[in-house]
């Protein structure tokens, strides 16, 4: 075994220690009193780790539709957890030496994060329904995406950015803006929108956009715990729930990562289209919707499948 494989499967009880001995006493009592928040993101890391969806894709639909959890406290435990669990899969992915397109995380990145401010100061003036919606519009037009994209099997897939000029340069900032203010929003949602212009736009393979995308997502989370520490915001019941998931999510992440990088690419696909069909079976049943709502909710999914099937027909990057 390499020595960088022996250094992956050192990160988790690295981070157990500094969780043991880092806080007054031994968090043993997060764990008992919050399980569900460990059996929970046991999957949302796994599922961070291995798909261009973050670990919040799957905290938050959890955390307000069954744990009754408020959207506020979702998406600061969604950024706070995704800064240990997706960190972990940033190390995976570096030690492991996986294919990641540097130029597109930067670009993305220099965009993300003066918008992810700006998402969390306008997410506490949102409606509560109006905020899970949201994310449920980003998660389906996000699949319509992915199914037209893998009905062409003749469709070209490249493993770099085919061009990196002024023009590339623009995207990248614009939709790392976009989705640093939707992540703001929602504690997740960059990865998704940049995964979407990654395979869709510049027809990048999907095993080179994922593992690029997880590290624009975890640049990203890092700044917006440093954000929510800055606030005050990192306080009990959130720090409380990330104490119950840290221990698991360490390992779930750089999990999902290794099995990705042998995963097929269409079981790759498969497993998001399955998990965002459940998302929006669950959000038709379990949220309240007025009829403002509705109609936003309606128009904003037309204006993401609008786009996302301007960049699928697109020739420019062949």
């Amino acid at each position: 075994m390499s020595r960088n494989r022996i250094l992956v499967f050192l990160i988790p009880p690295l981070v157990w220690l500094a969780w043991y001995c880092l806080p007054d006493t031994p968090p043993w009592w997060a764990l008992r009193e919050h399980w569900r928040i460990t059996l929970t993101m046991a999957l949302g890391s796994f599922i961070g780790g291995a798909t261009s969806e973050a670990g919040g894709a799957v905290a938050f639909p959890v955390f307000t539709k069954v744990l009754a959890i408020p959207p506020a406290h979702a998406k600061l435990f969604s950024l706070a957890t995704q800064s240990i669990g997706m960190g972990s899969g940033f190390l995976t992915i570096l030690l492991l030496r996986i294919r990641v397109e540097w130029r597109a995380v930067a670009w993305v990145v220099l965009g993300s994060v003066p918008m992810l401010a700006v998402g969390l100061s306008l997410s506490n003036l949102l409606p509560s329904s109006a905020v899970r919606i949201l994310f449920t519009v980003v998660q389906c037009s996000f699949a319509l995406a992915l199914l037209w994209h893998n009905l062409d099997t003749a469709r070209d897939r490249h493993l770099h950015l085919p061009r990196f000029g002024a023009l590339e340069k623009g995207i990248l900032l614009a939709f790392g803006m976009l989705g640093g203010l939707v992540s703001g929003l929602l504690g997740s949602g960059l990865e998704i929108i940049v995964f979407s212009v990654l395979v869709l736009l510049f027809r990048l393979c999907e095993k080179a956009a994922t593992p690029t995308v997880i590290v624009m997502m975890v640049l990203t989370s890092w700044s917006g715990f440093a954000m929510i520490a800055a606030a005050g915001q990192f306080v009990p019941p959130v720090s409380e729930y990330w104490l119950a998931a840290v221990p698991i999510v360490v390992v779930g992440a750089p999990l999902g990562v290794y099995v990705c990088s042998r995963m097929s690419r269409l079981l790759v696909v498969g497993t998001l289209i399955v998990l965002i069909l459940a998302e929006l079976v669950s959000s038709l049943i379990l949220i309240p919707l007025s009829r403002e709502i509705a109609a936003g909710s309606a128009a904003l999914f037309l204006l993401f499948s609008c786009l996302y099937y301007l960049m699928y027909r697109s020739h420019r990057y062949r």
